[in-house]
């Protein structure tokens, strides 16, 4: 996405188009052996994996905006989202063997040597334990937010994307893509320079009690960076429940809405309705909170697990987010 003023538009378009030619242009060999200490698992890489498999949507797309689309061996747990458009050519290139986390079955019949999760329930007892995929021989790696214990931003993100370049002998491409999300960071940071916060509550669900994504997610810092303040930014955690008297007390002026594409373990067909819209019909309902400032305006930005898990797209969800936030600032 771009910014309606010429200037900022030319701006990400070249730093978009640099990052393009530096992803496709010949690889820099990295050093081998690759040491990856994850989520305290330790993996040493001799070479690049060339069977990956991904668990979730966001590692899917890291995995792609990294050029890497020709070492995947398949993707999965897209359910019925659509990967972001920039990727959709690349992803269509690769087999996707489940709309639900690939079963371990799945993953032992594409050989897969190398499993990325970027989402811990990716990795469960009931599924396959990192452990159990180890055992088999196969590598397995998970985006660091599910297992940091403490707040997880871009610079999180961006040790990531270091990660998965260097487990692939790719650092280029990592520091380019790194490179090309902080431009346009700087470009959003610029624009709002001397805005003030607007308080927002990130609602994740729930009827009889709402909840909420809290201070340690990703998404929070998103929200952060997008001229927006999470009114439950203080509490360190990364998801919880929290109350409807509390949500009225600290009033917020936007809503954030997130969803993914599965319910109840199953894949929803229309998530943008059974579960985005849905969560704004429970929100106009709730007679606690009709009073807030978000409620009687109708500020609701809704933003599906594509954007709102850490990837590549966050820096999508911070831009989009930052338009419905300050839309004066951002007019042309």
């Amino acid at each position: 996405m771009t910014f309606c003023h010429v200037r900022q538009r030319l701006l990400a378009v070249v730093s978009m188009t640099c990052a393009a030619l530096a992803l496709t242009g010949p690889s820099i060999a990295a050093d081998f052996p690759y040491v990856d200490d994850n989520c305290g698992i330790t993996n040493v890489y001799e070479k690049a994996p060339e069977h990956a498999v991904t668990l979730s949507n966001n590692a899917t797309e890291l995995m792609l905006a990294l050029g890497l689309q020709d070492h995947m061996a398949g993707t999965s747990y897209m359910a019925a989202l659509k990967i972001s458009p920039q990727y959709s050519e690349a992803y269509n290139a690769v087999p996707v063997l489940s709309p639900l986390v690939a079963t371990t079955e799945q993953l032992v019949d594409a050989n897969a040597d190398f499993v990325y999760a970027g989402y811990p329930d990716g990795f469960s007892e009931s599924r396959h334990s990192r452990a159990q995929l180890q055992d088999l021989g196969m590598k397995t790696h998970l985006n660091p937010e599910g297992c940091n214990l403490g707040q997880f931003g871009f610079d999180g993100l961006f040790d990531e994307i270091r990660s998965i370049a260097g487990i692939f002998g790719v650092p280029e491409r990592g520091d380019a893509l790194i490179g090309a999300i902080s431009e346009r960071l700087d470009a959003i940071d610029a624009k709002l320079a001397g805005a003030d916060a607007v308080p927002v509550f990130i609602f994740n669900g729930g009827e009889s009690a709402p909840n909420a994504v809290l201070g340690n997610a990703m998404l929070s810092d998103v929200v952060k960076r997008a001229g927006g303040q999470n009114i439950f930014g203080d509490v360190d955690n990364r998801f919880g429940q929290v109350s409807w008297e509390q949500v009225a007390d600290r009033n917020p002026e936007a809503i954030v809405v997130f969803y993914s594409g599965t319910a109840g373990g199953k894949v929803v067909t229309d998530p943008d309705g059974a579960l985005g819209q849905a969560r704004i019909d429970i929100l106009k309902a709730t007679p606690t909170i009709a009073g807030t400032d978000a409620i009687e305006n109708g500020r609701f930005i809704p933003i599906s697990s594509v954007l709102g898990q850490p990837g590549p797209s966050s820096i999508d969800a911070v831009e989009r987010l930052a338009r419905a936030f300050h839309p004066d600032v951002f007019a042309d």
